[in-house]
């Protein structure tokens, strides 16, 4: 994977496609994808947590309205439901993550089909 490929359409128009890149360089350094099905675990990887930080800084902005509305405002129970579902967000970012992290050190190790057993896990649906 390269700069290139990483897709502008998980970019938001308020989004530097800059931090997506520094994201990407960082965990380029940490997991050191070597071919192209290692490429391919890697980039989604990278938009999986380009996605959990994007929930994440919702989540906590959510909070920051939270803790400025009374108590009693009509505003809170919508507030604290829209937490709650970036929570569920963020969570499931960090499970897409760990199972890609899984899924690429079983390729390193050598179990085979693990690529297409990943390709039909992330297949969109039809």
């Amino acid at each position: 994977m390269n700069h290139n490929s990483l897709p502008d359409h998980i970019l938001y128009p308020m989004e530097e496609r800059n931090e997506l890149l520094e994201l990407a360089n960082q965990l380029r350094l940490e997991y050191r994808p070597g071919n192209e099905n290692e490429d391919e675990i890697f980039e989604r990887i990278v938009i999986a947590s380009w996605m959990r930080r994007r929930y994440e800084k919702v989540r906590t902005k959510l909070y920051a309205v939270k803790n400025s509305i009374e108590a009693e405002s009509p505003k809170m129970p919508v507030t604290i439901d829209s937490i709650k579902r970036f929570q569920a967000e963020v969570d499931q970012q960090k499970k897409q993550i760990s199972g890609l992290r899984r899924n690429l050190r079983r390729m390193r190790e050598g179990e085979a089909g693990i690529v297409e057993e990943m390709r039909n896990e992330y297949a969109p649906a039809a």
